[in-house]
């Protein structure tokens, strides 16, 4: 993808901010579908292209997505946004002359990470992220589980859940704020 993705990381949080090149966007805000109208409710066309963002972003950055908006078949509501493996669950590469040894106990495989994605386009309700209380965190423990027994998630080296927050703006590029680990207790 030729667009430019800046992120900064800083502890366990990076922010990004994109460009609208290339951009997933609505279908019928395509140019292939000049003068279609949707029939989802802005809200959801909202969530939906922040979920393609985040992905795009999350693929830049070496992330293997397996899945996206899963379901669960019954009994539970709900829904998980993005299911990905994390090939640096350790995070940055090493300093000149750090410790490679301790890095190479850090970094022993891929993590599995399941990504809520938030997206809004004003902070008249507070920031995105803050829409993932604890309830929202038990309701996407449960969820994970019920993916973890329906398939045969990859060899990986723990779970976590990180938020992926998107302030969409007019005119100007979309802000994505990721936060990784926000239940450091999970798995």
């Amino acid at each position: 993808m030729a667009e430019q993705v800046t992120a900064v990381a800083t502890g366990r949080t990076a922010i990004a901010a994109r460009s609208g090149d290339g951009v997933p966007t609505d279908p019928a805000e395509s140019p292939d579908n000049a003068g279609a109208s949707s029939t989802r409710p802005s809200h959801l066309r909202t969530g939906r292209r922040g979920e393609d963002l985040a992905a795009v972003y999350l693929k830049d950055i070496g992330w293997q997505i397996l899945e996206r908006n899963w379901r669960p078949n019954s009994g539970l509501r709900g829904e998980l946004d993005i299911i990905a493996l994390d090939p640096d669950p350790g995070g940055r590469d090493p300093e000149p002359g750090g410790d490679i040894d301790r890095l190479s106990e850090v970094r022993e495989g891929p993590a599995l990470v399941v990504v809520e994605v938030k997206t809004r386009s004003s902070l008249r309700q507070g920031p995105p992220a803050a829409a993932v209380g604890a309830r929202k965190v038990a309701r996407l423990r449960a969820l994970a589980a019920a993916w973890a027994t329906t398939y045969e998630p990859p060899p990986h080296t723990g779970i976590r859940l990180d938020v992926v927050s998107i302030l969409l703006r007019d005119a100007r590029p979309a802000l994505l704020r990721h936060h990784r680990a926000v239940d450091a207790s999970w798995g």
